[in-house]
């Protein structure tokens, strides 16, 4: 081509491989999760509720996406909080069966969690269940539910209360500068482990924010209890 249509190219058609793999990554995980039909239900939930919730994240060691209740969800309300995902915590409950709650979680469960979790049913102790009563709808009210008909009791029976809440800790870093092969410094963050090799130009100490998260199902099992993944993006600002 000539110098003109190449420019014209590079300018404007030119995608990187980066680019066109992030690009069908999307659209294949749009069909994969049903993301319109996702926002088609935030979009509901706008409309009655007047919020409307997303969890993003990795589930399975999947990148997964999905609409969540309002009514089901609560976080920190600071009086100057105006995005969910700056808030100190958050906390959702679900009310999953139990072959349900091991499909989406069966990564960070083990078979004494799974028996546990089939005691809770089998048993049927009163607080592992589904509600049965008033519960706090997380607002500081009391919200009756479905489950308080006795004919549909079957379904508290058959569910499992299951909590996933978010909440920010901190961490210790080192940003280690050193002299690479060329004799250009170098700086790079090492955990709190880090050990001194002396061929460190220097290794200064801080802290950073890094977001955990963890899940409890019934009354006393818990599991999944980690930094969430994939978190930290940047090494000019490690705390975004």
């Amino acid at each position: 081509m000539p110098p003109e249509a190449i420019a014209k190219y590079m300018s404007k058609d030119y995608k990187d491989v980066i680019e066109n793999t992030a690009y069908h990554t999307l659209t294949y995980l749009r069909e994969k999760l049903g993301l319109d039909n996702e926002f088609i239900k935030g979009w509901k939930d706008a409309l009655i509720a007047g919020r409307e919730y997303y969890y993003i994240g990795v589930l399975n060691d999947e990148p997964y996406m999905e609409c969540v209740n309002p009514v089901e969800f609560s976080f920190e309300e600071a009086p100057d909080l105006e995005f969910v995902e700056d808030a100190s915590w958050c906390c959702r409950r679900m009310k999953l069966p139990l072959a349900t709650l091991y499909d989406r979680y069966y990564n960070k469960l083990e078979e004494k969690d799974l028996n546990k979790l089939t005691e809770m049913l089998t048993g049927r102790p009163s607080n592992d269940l589904g509600d049965r009563g008033p519960v706090d709808d997380f607002g500081g009210g009391i919200q009756m539910h479905i489950y308080d008909n006795p004919m549909m009791d079957w379904k508290s029976r058959s569910s499992i209360n299951v909590y996933h809440c978010c909440w920010k800790s901190f961490k210790k870093i080192y940003y280690v500068t050193y002299m690479d092969e060329t004799g250009t410094p170098q700086v790079e963050i090492a955990d709190e482990t880090y050990k001194k090799t002396g061929m460190e130009l220097d290794v200064t100490p801080d802290w950073i924010v890094e977001v955990w998260e963890g899940y409890r199902a019934g009354t006393d099992l818990y599991f999944g209890i980690q930094p969430i993944e994939y978190q930290h993006v940047s090494i000019d600002n490690p705390n975004s």
